[in-house]
């Protein structure tokens, strides 16, 4: 029966890749979440722009355009802020895959390492059984050639 000597460690690195593809899985979550927050600011902020547009040619209250320019700097901060936390959650995103890459590259390479060993396994036990087939096969002719009195 075979028996990989680094199964343990094999079976370690394909749950420390479990675990970095579940990383991955949670960043490009917060990844996507931080795209939708920032394109829905970008909308309402694309839509008060056009209200204030709109309401500069239709109103003569100074109050109701300042306050709509200042919901329009607020967004705008709002905006930025969420154009920061999407290029934080799509750095994260980046660290996260590449932990999932080299995760990867680690379990591959003990996975040809014991695909290795189990191919000299395979060829020390065909030729385990030829060397014994081989001495059956000898001992019946040695027994043969005894019997018919040629073994001389």
């Amino acid at each position: 029966m075979f028996r990989f000597r680094l199964q343990r460690l094999l079976e370690l690195r394909e749950q420390k890749e479990q675990e970095a593809a579940g990383a991955v899985a949670g960043a490009q979550s917060a990844a996507d979440a931080a795209r939708d927050a920032l394109a829905s600011l970008d909308a309402l902020r694309s839509a008060g722009r056009d209200r204030l547009l709109v309401a500069q040619g239709a109103t003569d209250s100074a109050g109701e355009l300042r306050a709509m320019a200042f919901m329009l700097e607020q967004l705008d901060r709002h905006a930025e802020s969420a154009t920061e936390r999407v290029t934080d959650a799509e750095g994260v995103l980046a660290a996260r895959e590449e932990d999932l890459r080299s995760a990867f590259r680690d379990r591959r390479v003990l996975d040809r390492l014991r695909e290795r060993a189990v191919d000299e396994w395979r060829h020390a036990e065909t030729q385990q059984d030829r060397q014994t087939m081989d001495g059956i096969a000898l001992s019946r002719f040695t027994l043969a050639m005894a019997r018919t009195g040629r073994g001389e």
